[in-house]
């Protein structure tokens, strides 16, 4: 559990901490306080990404040199410092110099609204979905990851220099290598969408007719995919790129063996994003054995007060959840309120 969070000049947020005393904890105030900052800062601190932007430096407060943030858990302290020269990660005050090996020691799980683009959005977001949460608790995937992405860019600069009648000897190595690795890749995201739908069975956000499947839509089968890279090569050198292959994977979310994007409505599609999420959070428990920190960012608002209170309950007793709200929640729940405001950042209770 996390025990004490410590932020600085982290987007609005130029001193902010408090510390944790329950297992729900709920940021509220008015939009625009810094509640789903709060969120975002903790998740920076356990993947060194952001689930709002690309560009990190728009994380830093205006004009300060740095943003960090700090999270102090019952068995570690796990820090990240932000600035123009790139990013330091520390755990127990020790630099460490990888980030592949700082990732994966605090195990979290987000939602947020952009994270409605597991339904309808691109199979991009879907693909790094995928990657994010599998790299998180398997370096070996993310060695495959790193490795087959190593050869791929290989693969495309030598496309851009190659004509169709040049010889094939390299581009043929290159294209086994690729397929060696990938294929692993493939093998661990179908084993990771049918554990997932193993949970989204027994979700506890279950209501009546509501049926929520994830279905694996790789770019082509592996043996499909093989054959590709053995016999047209020509396409791959007229293209200038490799057109087939897992960086062009997809999944589809399915309502009721119904595609999602088209027969859900927005509130259902935020209903489905969280179950997914509930059922993430349950496999990297079990993956890892360890608690699972949940973060959930304006969750409730498209939720009547019956299904608040039926969600907040559910997972009220299995792990530590930090929840943002911008209405005063009228709750049966034992939990720790830190209210947010324009003139007070100091967390208070």
């Amino acid at each position: 559990m996390i025990e004490k969070i410590e932020i600085k000049n982290f987007r609005s947020l130029e001193q902010f901490q408090f510390n944790t005393t329950k297992p729900v904890i709920l940021l509220e105030g008015p939009n625009g306080v810094g509640k789903t900052s709060v969120l975002e800062a903790i998740y920076f601190a356990a993947t060194t990404k952001s689930h709002r932007t690309s560009t990190e430096k728009d994380m830093i407060e205006h004009d300060k040199p740095y943003a960090m943030v700090r999270l102090k858990t019952s068995d570690a302290q796990h820090e990240i410092i932000l600035s123009e020269k790139g990013k330091r990660t520390l755990i127990n005050k020790v630099e460490i110099k990888k980030i592949s090996d700082y990732i994966g020691k605090l195990h979290l799980v987000m939602f947020a609204p952009e994270d409605l683009l597991l339904v309808k959005g691109s199979p991009s977001e879907r693909r790094y979905f995928m990657d994010l949460e599998m790299m998180q608790v398997s370096k070996e995937y993310l060695r495959w990851l790193n490795h087959y992405k190593k050869i791929l860019k290989q693969r495309n600069a030598l496309l851009k220099k190659l004509k169709v009648d040049d010889d094939y000897t390299f581009l043929n190595i290159l294209a086994e290598q690729l397929y060696e690795v990938g294929e692993k890749i493939y093998d661990a995201r179908e084993t990771f969408l049918a554990e997932i739908n193993t949970y989204l069975k027994a979700s506890n956000l279950k209501y009546k007719d509501f049926l929520v499947e994830i279905r694996y839509e790789p770019n082509l089968t592996k043996e499909a995919w093989l054959k590709y890279l053995k016999t047209k090569q020509k396409q791959d050198i007229l293209y200038e790129q490799t057109t087939t292959g897992i960086h062009k994977d997809d999944f589809e979310v399915l309502f009721n063996g119904h595609p999602a994007k088209d027969y859900a409505s927005q509130g259902t599609q935020r209903l489905i994003t969280i179950e997914i999420k509930l059922a993430l959070l349950e496999w990297i428990k079990e993956k890892t054995k360890k608690d699972v920190v949940l973060l959930l960012d304006d969750v409730l608002s498209e939720l009547d007060s019956e299904r608040q209170e039926q969600f907040l309950t559910s997972i009220s007793n299995a792990h530590q959840t930090f929840i943002s709200s911008a209405i005063p929640l009228n709750t049966k729940l034992d939990l720790q309120k830190v209210i947010l405001s324009k003139e007070k950042q100091d967390g208070s209770k």
